[in-house]
């Protein structure tokens, strides 16, 4: 990740809804449909975060018949963890 694109991740994780999510996906991937149970979110709010998440390439879709199911983009994770710890 270059520095504009790890700026950009950490603007997208500024949002509390985005961290819940980030925090819900880190067991493992899961469908919108779960997503939105345990947000307890309006389904445009949370399409909203997630499309932002995805666009940051922070999460990543699969799609399985009608469902799409998401998860954490772990390259992106383990970018913006050698970051932090260069930092520290």
């Amino acid at each position: 990740m270059n520095q504009q694109q790890i700026a950009s991740a950490f603007k997208v994780l500024g949002g509390r809804e985005r961290i819940q999510i980030i925090q819900y996906l880190s067991s493992g991937k899961k469908c919108v449909c779960k997503i939105l149970e345990h947000l307890k979110l309006p389904q445009n709010l949370v399409s909203y975060h997630l499309g932002v998440l995805r666009k940051a390439n922070l999460i990543t879709t699969t799609k399985d018949g009608k469902w799409v199911h998401y998860s954490l983009n772990k390259k992106s994770f383990k970018e913006l963890n050698v970051f932090l710890k260069e930092v520290l």
